[in-house]
């Protein structure tokens, strides 16, 4: 059924595409663009007039701009969930995140230390960048993985919050890990509907083209791993290719995505 829901959008796009070609040529851009965002947003449990003016004209505009290659990627890949347990992954990207995990959670006091100085209310530190490494001072982030191309912590003090905003590229899920363990119900994310309270369960994974939002109420600092998991898919060269070829091109772009972020 999903299968055919997906070759059933793709004859949308290329008949209407087709039709707007044979009326207006390449200005058949304009509405082909427009139908991929409208199929891509369209995937929201929490769909309203405000969300859809988030995506199209608010800080879902690059989202927009990258719907034709999204929904490519949704077209070769494994269903997509939405948010994920880590048993909805084949058994080497388990691996790999399990891993990771335990890395996370045996240099958890150095990766504090090395917060201690920053004051700002959030705070960000890349140890790996679609799979270039950034900052090597714990040399276990610089192993080539195989399918964990982004590696970063981000830290959010006291009584901090993000704006409801969306991720731009679907070629990988997120997945947050709070591996300092907090202690309270205030500190959780909330990604189309669904809240992940970190108490309760300090790792989520998510696609985060989904409109999504973090909150820190309590009195205390909360640490996330911040992590970009290859997706799986049908075709995992055609992804790789497509997540190197973006790489490239993002490879010195962090502060767009993190402009209101402290960067370490």
């Amino acid at each position: 059924m999903y299968i055919a829901l997906k070759f059933f959008l793709l004859l949308i796009l290329i008949f209407s595409f087709i039709f707007f070609y044979s009326i207006i040529g390449l200005f058949a851009l304009i509405p082909f663009w427009i139908i991929c965002g409208l199929i891509d947003v369209s995937r929201h449990k929490t769909m309203e007039l405000k969300l859809i003016k988030e995506y199209f004209i608010g800080k879902g505009i690059l989202t927009f701009l990258i719907s034709p290659l999204n929904l490519f990627a949704d077209l070769i890949s494994h269903r997509n969930l939405h948010s994920f347990k880590i048993e909805n992954f084949p058994d080497e990207f388990q691996n790999e995140i399990n891993t990771v995990k335990k890395l996370f959670d045996q240099n958890k006091k150095k990766i504090e230390e090395r917060f201690s100085q920053s004051e700002d209310n959030r705070t960000m530190l890349f140890y790996k960048w679609y799979g270039k490494n950034l900052d090597e001072s714990i040399n276990d982030f610089t192993k080539d993985f195989k399918y964990i191309k982004t590696i970063g912590v981000s830290l959010f003090r006291e009584k901090t919050s993000t704006s409801r905003h969306f991720g731009p590229l679907r070629l990988t899920y997120r997945l947050l890990y709070n591996f300092n363990k907090v202690k309270k119900n205030g500190s959780y994310i909330e990604a189309d509907g669904t809240i992940n309270i970190w108490k309760n369960d300090p790792l989520f994974i998510f696609d985060d083209t989904l409109i999504h939002q973090s909150f820190n109420q309590e009195d205390n600092l909360r640490y996330c791993a911040f992590i970009d998991i290859v997706r799986p898919s049908y075709s995992n060269l055609i992804i790789m290719t497509l997540l190197n070829s973006v790489g490239f091109l993002l490879k010195k772009s962090r502060g767009i995505f993190y402009k209101n972020w402290k960067m370490i």
